[in-house]
């Protein structure tokens, strides 16, 4: 799978308040499709543009909780939107955390 980045998610990440680096966001991705970390992941769809979203729940190296959303076009994973969880989110995804699931 191809992993791709959004032209302006470096300025999307900043003004969502992502301390991450499109670079990290790559780095982030591969070690979660190597096994090495830990994420939630549904599927999703966007109705106004008819694409098939991905949604992830990880933690960022420093231990930010965030959600990255990638654009499914086999083989590619394009990164379209990273932001961080918000208080409730975090909670949810604390307790899933805490599951083997």
């Amino acid at each position: 799978m191809a992993i791709r980045l959004y032209y302006a998610l470096a300025q999307m990440m900043a003004a969502a308040g992502v301390d991450l680096t499109p670079e990290q966001v790559l780095q982030l991705m591969r070690r979660w499709l190597a096994g090495e970390v830990r994420a939630w992941g549904e599927p999703a769809y966007d109705a106004a543009t008819g694409w098939q979203l991905f949604q992830l729940w990880m933690r960022t190296g420093a231990g930010q909780a965030v959600q990255v959303t990638g654009r499914v076009t086999a083989p590619e994973f394009t990164i379209v939107d990273v932001r961080p969880l918000t208080a409730t989110e975090t909670a949810e995804f604390t307790q899933w955390e805490m599951t083997d699931d």
